[in-house]
């Protein structure tokens, strides 16, 4: 989570009295969502359920509430949950629109809505709804649902909990709205294979490290394997991409090993040509070159810091060397450890 958000944070958190148990001052860690196809981000409470599809994403604060926010069973543990969508709006459908639409929608459903209020995502002009009313007398609903759009997409953020909770927990939305970064609109030029890396970038951060990579890549987390503690793979997100052409990065404990030590014990299963010692951030790292299989070439970095040892494999298809590998050593200049 960076500075700004952690800042803004603490600072809501001082400005609630008596914050008490069953609110979110009691939510003591976040994480940052990151998805490679619907390339939305934002922070969210690290313990509760995340269900991604390919243009939607919904954070309950348990799966029992998630189970609750579908079939209104009032035996199941209140809870909370935010949803953030697009919906391609080839019409060009005004965000303005949508949120009539969506009152309309639950007035008719019976619903008491509040007058449509301005409101801003990611800086950009917003409106926002706020409505309640009940399933039945034990279970009540308050949800706010917020739109906007940018390059014919309509993104919204809908923000519901049950009976008591509303309140004690906006925050939350607060800290999604405050964090929420919206895709940026990639653009290929006409002739270019758009399975090369571009030099529009995003940003990727995790709890071990923060990089930037080529928009038209994405991140996917990887199995953990062993002592491994954080894997994830960047690859090409177009139709055209080559599955052929990666960067994988996965962290592990150095357990008091230098270097040296953790090179000695891992350049044994690499088939290396060459080896070579360079910087990261500032750390010194060695790695080596190989070819793992025809017209496939790859080089893997080692790094240790903070008793972690990082890992760093760049895999590009050789004819190709000359579009991949300067793109992904500009990945590598990137990286900045934590």
């Amino acid at each position: 989570m960076n500075k700004k958000i952690i800042l803004f944070l603490l600072t809501v958190f001082a400005l609630v009295p008596g914050c008490k148990k069953n609110s979110a001052a009691d939510i003591k860690e976040w994480a940052q969502f990151q998805d490679q196809f619907f390339k939305v981000t934002f922070n969210y409470p690290k313990d509760w359920v995340v269900v991604t599809e390919p243009k939607r994403v919904i954070i309950s604060s348990s799966a029992e509430a998630a189970e609750k926010f579908f079939d209104h069973d009032s035996r199941k543990a209140d809870g909370i949950q935010i949803v953030i969508a697009a919906i391609r709006s080839d019409s060009m459908q005004d965000y303005t629109k949508y949120i009539q639409d969506f009152k309309k929608g639950k007035t008719d459903e019976g619903f008491t809505v509040k007058d449509i209020e301005d409101a801003a995502i990611e800086g950009k002009g917003a409106k926002k709804v706020a409505y309640a009313g009940a399933y039945d007398e034990n279970t009540k609903i308050n949800s706010i649902c917020a739109a906007t759009i940018k390059d014919s997409t309509i993104y919204y953020i809908q923000y519901s909990a049950f009976n008591d909770l509303f309140e004690p927990y906006k925050l939350v939305f607060d800290s999604v709205m405050a964090s929420l970064s919206l895709p940026q609109k990639i653009v290929i030029e006409k002739g270019v294979d758009p399975a090369i890396p571009i030099a529009q970038i995003e940003r990727y951060s995790d709890n071990y490290l923060q990089l930037e990579y080529p928009a038209n890549f994405g991140p996917s987390d990887m199995p953990k394997k062993g002592d491994v503690m954080s894997a994830v793979r960047f690859m090409g997100t177009t139709k055209v991409s080559r599955n052929d052409c990666t960067i994988d990065i996965d962290v592990r404990p150095a357990k008091k090993l230098s270097l040296e030590k953790v090179v000695e014990q891992n350049s044994k299963k690499i088939n290396a040509t060459s080896k070579g010692e360079t910087r990261i951030n500032g750390e010194k790292s060695v790695y080596f070159n190989e070819t793992p299989q025809r017209s496939i070439e790859r080089r893997t970095y080692f790094v240790v810091k903070n008793d972690k040892f990082y890992r760093v494999m760049l895999t590009y298809y050789a004819p190709m060397k000359k579009d991949f590998l300067p793109a992904f050593e500009k990945v590598i200049a990137s990286i900045r450890f934590k």
